[in-house]
Formats: C-alpha cells, sequence, structure tokens
C-alpha cells in the first residue's frame, strides 16, 4: 500500500493540530482541521481514501445524458463515464456513486460528504473559485421544451422576456443562473427539483416551457416521450461545459487526474463514451477550463 500523498503545507498542520493535542487524543484531533481554503473541516482526502481500500464517492444528479445512477448502483452517464476511465488509468476501480441535486454537489464536496462532482454541474466564475475544475469532458447547448405546436411561440430569450409566460428550471441551475443574467424577471422562472418534475410541470399547464440542456432534453423524450417539441439550441447562451471538480485541498490528485485526463481525450474511447450518450468530442477538446470558467453565473 503506498503512502498518503499529503503536502509540506498539510503535514506541518496535522503536526501542529497533533501537537497541541498530547495527551487529549492527538489522532482525534489531527483529523478534524480547517481547509484554510474552503472554511469547512478536512477529512483524510481522496488519495488517502484510495489507499485505505475505500471507494471514490462520485456526486451525481441521476439526469441522463449527463449522469445516470441505477437502482443496483450502476453509475454511468457521460460524465461519470468518462470520470471513471480516468481513474482506471490512474489505476483506481472502486467507485461508488451519490445522488444529490445541483444545490448541494459543491457544499457537499466541501463537507467531505463526496470526493468528486462528475454531474455534469457547468463550469462558471462562482463555482470555479470554490473548486477544482478537471479539463472539460462536455460541451453543452441549451433548449426549450414546448407543448406540441408551440403555442406561445417561444424560440428566443427575447420570445420569453417579451411573452406572459413562465418557464422552468431546475433549483440551483445554470440555466436559472444565466436566465436571469439575460435579464428575464425572476417571476418568470418556476424552478423544480429535477428534470421530471419540470417536464410534468409543462404537462400538466403549471409552465408554459421548460428550459434544460439539449440532450437532457431529448434523452427525457426517447425515454419517457411526451407531446412536446424541442427548439433549436438558444443563441443568446454562451458556450457552457462541464468537467469533473474537486476539492481545492485534492490539489495534488487533481493535478494527476487532470494531466491523465488530458492524454484520454486525444484517444478514440473518450470520443466513443460521448457519442454513446449524443455528445460532439471535438468541442470537449476544443474548450478549456480558462475559457468556460470565465462564464458569469
Amino acid at each position: 500500500m503506498s503512502k498518503p500523498n499529503l503536502s509540506r503545507r498539510t503535514l506541518l498542520r496535522y503536526s501542529a493540530v497533533g501537537l497541541a493535542a498530547v495527551g487529549g487524543g492527538s489522532l482525534l484531533a489531527a483529523c478534524e482541521v480547517t481547509n484554510p481554503d474552503t472554511g469547512q473541516a478536512e477529512g483524510a482526502g481522496i488519495q488517502q481514501r484510495i489507499d485505505s481500500g475505500q471507494p471514490v464517492r462520485i456526486a451525481v444528479a441521476n439526469e441522463p445524458p449527463y449522469t445516470k445512477l441505477g437502482a443496483d448502483g450502476e453509475l454511468s452517464g457521460a460524465s461519470p463515464d468518462v470520470t471513471k476511465a480516468v481513474l482506471e488509468r490512474m489505476g483506481v476501480s472502486a467507485v461508488k456513486g451519490v445522488q444529490t441535486d445541483y444545490d448541494s454537489m459543491i457544499p457537499g464536496l466541501g463537507a467531505d460528504r463526496w470526493d468528486i462532482v462528475s454531474a455534469g454541474l457547468f463550469m462558471n466564475k462562482t463555482r470555479c473559485s470554490k473548486v477544482l475544475y478537471a479539463s472539460p469532458d462536455i460541451v453543452s447547448t441549451e433548449s426549450f421544451a414546448v407543448p406540441a405546436g408551440n403555442p406561445k411561440g417561444l424560440t428566443t430569450v427575447d420570445d420569453v422576456k417579451r411573452s406572459d409566460v413562465v418557464v422552468a428550471v431546475l433549483a440551483g441551475s445554470y440555466e436559472l443562473k444565466t436566465a436571469k443574467s439575460l435579464g428575464i424577471e425572476e417571476g418568470k422562472l418556476q424552478t423544480y427539483p429535477k428534470a421530471p418534475d419540470a417536464m410534468q410541470g409543462m404537462s400538466d399547464g403549471r409552465v408554459d416551457a421548460v428550459l434544460l440542456p439539449t440532450l437532457t432534453l431529448r434523452s427525457h423524450k426517447e425515454q419517457y416521450g411526451g407531446d412536446f417539441e424541442i427548439t433549436d439550441p438558444l443563441e443568446s447562451f454562451p458556450v457552457t461545459g462541464a468537467g469533473a471538480a474537486f476539492r481545492k485541498s485534492d490539489s495534488d490528485f487533481h493535478a494527476k487526474f487532470d494531466a491523465e485526463l488530458r492524454e484520454f481525450k486525444k484517444t478514440e474511447e473518450f470520443a466513443r463514451i460521448l457519442e454513446q450518450w449524443g455528445f460532439d468530442a471535438e468541442p470537449s477538446r476544443e474548450a478549456t477550463t480558462e475559457e468556460l470558467c470565465a462564464t458569469e453565473g
């Protein structure tokens, strides 16, 4: 078993805490340090979990084609499949999917409830200031789902702004924040916890459209059917993309993962994974973390 890979700063901090607690449970105290970057209590770290034989916990939203978590615990989807492949190349095969909502992903990462977020969680300035993103694994577009015939004629963001309509978005989502930044009144945006809930809201007539990634809407149509249409991608939405997110305290592991991912993205296997879930590999190969982290959100 290899030794935990601790930075010099972490070793010094752990040592200081342990010395201060001599005679009073120093080992326990050493595990309850605070990460100066996140302000969160710090656990053993992802590399130490791996070295001790524990599975890497991966947070997902169970929103195909980005993520899928089966009743039997099988983890798949575009983002997790890429993450698992990269971990395999690093010699790590034991993983565990943990389902959560988008609002909880970054706080849960800082609170050590999971080790990696691999959920199609789009990069933006705010998120990138809190976590370390790896190189983009998917790039996406946004569309409206509208009732058959598109009775409100919604094809652009401007159509929503000048119409008396209500559009469903997911709570804490990129779509919600970007729609508001593009000038859509908050009163026109109805939040739902998950994509099926939003689609049901439109089916029941509570909202006039649903704003989600184009591929999410197509996947819902294929899986569940429904009497609705999907508009062309919205040109006013900026280029967006996602990648695996790590705690800042796991910077060494993040750097190794990112280097392996960049090599993996050059392979045909990477392209096959994305194509299986309906994504084109080339935009993901061309996009950069720096570019996507400049997105307002």
